[in-house]
């Protein structure tokens, strides 16, 4: 169902609002809401986009805190970026320069922007535009100026934007294209974003900052700008996006001369400031035999072809080479990978694996894999309980065969490696 502007302006009327708190208060089955709304609202088509309304704020709670009093599309809820990265983002950018947001979709860019610049958020799609300006209203308040604009970003006048105070750009081009079924689809080719990835060359001749939102899993040769700095962003263990940094919003991201790659790795946590591992020249990882701990390296690290520097820092070798888990024989404190205490490893059999888990007094919580063709929750389901321990199973390849890793994940550490990360 195609998201229309004059059904979410209706919705943010006076009587759209009431007919929202109708919809709220209303059991949560969606034929329910439906069918007690088509009797009050002014038309069925109203009614239906009151509860996937209601149904897209249930969802974005997970990544804005004032989700319930926003606006949504399906497609610009699920481009969205969560607030905790574009918090992290908008402080990127030079504190002295407004920015354009090319792109916004519903806004949640450019309400992290607006605490600190003077922003004009555009996008071509009438209702992400408008889902845009109405997200700047209610409890949300911003230093800076943030204006709204419907409108085709490759027209728009670049050179006067900049001479306006508009220093900064933003780009976040549509990963979303016109399927043959009528519906949307991904889009897997970065020309084929729209507008396409090339725009960003426009965007670097008229604007001193420039940043460009692509997803992490855009191939390498995709990005391979002049001046780029290619940062992976990893949030709760998920590396959620990739970033390309442009002019003086990529200069804290040091690339040193001997680089051979522009990649880094930012790893976003609840309780520290961000932590980011960039490329520096190191040598080779090593084959080691297991030792005490085991490092799992964050998705982040791993995208960023950054494993190599995180052995050099934890001391660790591969148990296996190019599968990216990490072994040392002591515990350092890292943000970039999950540590784990070895108990034991063994080869790869469920009942051999099931006695040794009765003989710990253990039950596995988590099962982990690479590069093997077994799937952790049958595995785990596999594996009756053996006691209260809890223990994690890692299964990977090593020497042509398949091993289990028995451990316990930790969480304190005797040593720090990574206080110059912050």
């Amino acid at each position: 169902m195609a998201y229309r502007a004059d059904a979410l302006a209706w919705l943010a009327s006076e009587y759209g609002q009431a007919l929202l708190e109708a919809a709220r208060a209303l059991p949560a089955d969606r034929l329910t809401r439906l069918t007690r709304l088509r009797r009050i609202a002014p038309s069925n088509s109203i009614a239906t986009f009151a509860v996937e309304l209601l149904e897209l704020r249930a969802r974005a709670r997970a990544k804005f805190a004032g989700a319930d009093s926003m606006f949504f599309t399906p497609e610009g809820l699920e481009q969205s970026t969560g607030e905790r990265i574009a918090a992290y983002r908008a402080s990127r950018f030079p504190l002295d320069y407004g920015v354009l947001d090319a792109c916004c979709g519903i806004g949640g860019d450019a309400r992290a922007l607006g605490f600190h610049h003077t922003v004009l958020a555009v996008d071509l799609n009438p209702a992400a535009a408008l889902c845009a300006k109405l997200n700047m209203r209610g409890d949300f308040t911003a230093r800076g100026s943030v204006k709204s604009l419907c409108a085709d970003v490759t027209s728009l006048p670049l050179q006067r934007l900049y001479d306006r105070g508009l220093r900064s750009a933003f780009f976040d081009p549509s990963r979303r294209g016109e399927a043959a079924d009528g519906g949307r689809k991904r889009l897997r080719s970065a020309e084929d974003y729209q507008p396409p990835l090339n725009w960003t060359d426009l965007l670097r001749e008229h604007f001193s900052s420039v940043a460009v939102k692509v997803s992490p899993a855009i191939d390498d040769d995709a990005v391979r700008f002049q001046d780029v700095r290619v940062e992976f962003i990893s949030d709760r263990g998920e590396c959620k996006e990739a970033m390309l940094w442009f002019g003086e919003a990529a200069e804290t991201l040091e690339l040193p001369s001997n680089s051979q790659e522009p990649y880094f790795a930012t790893v976003l946590r609840p309780d520290a400031a961000p932590a980011t591992l960039g490329p520096t020249r190191c040598p080779e990882i090593q084959v080691s035999e297991i030792g005490e701990y085991v490092y799992e390296p964050d998705p982040a690290i791993i995208r960023a072809h950054l494993v190599p520097q995180l052995a050099a820092e934890l001391g660790a070798g591969w148990i296996e080479p190019g599968v990216p888990y990490l072994t040392a024989s002591r515990a350092i404190s890292t943000p970039f990978a999950t540590a784990f205490r070895v108990v034991e490893w063994l080869p790869y059999h469920v009942k051999e694996i099931q006695r040794r888990l009765r003989a710990l007094g253990a039950h596995l919580y988590a099962v982990k894999k690479r590069g093997v063709a077994l799937e952790p929750a049958a595995v785990q389901k596999a594996l009756a309980p053996g006691g209260d321990r809890e223990l994690v199973l890692i299964l990977m390849r090593r020497a042509e065969r398949v091993i289990a890793i028995l451990c316990e994940r930790i969480g304190t550490f005797s040593e720090s490696a990574n206080d110059k990360h912050g």
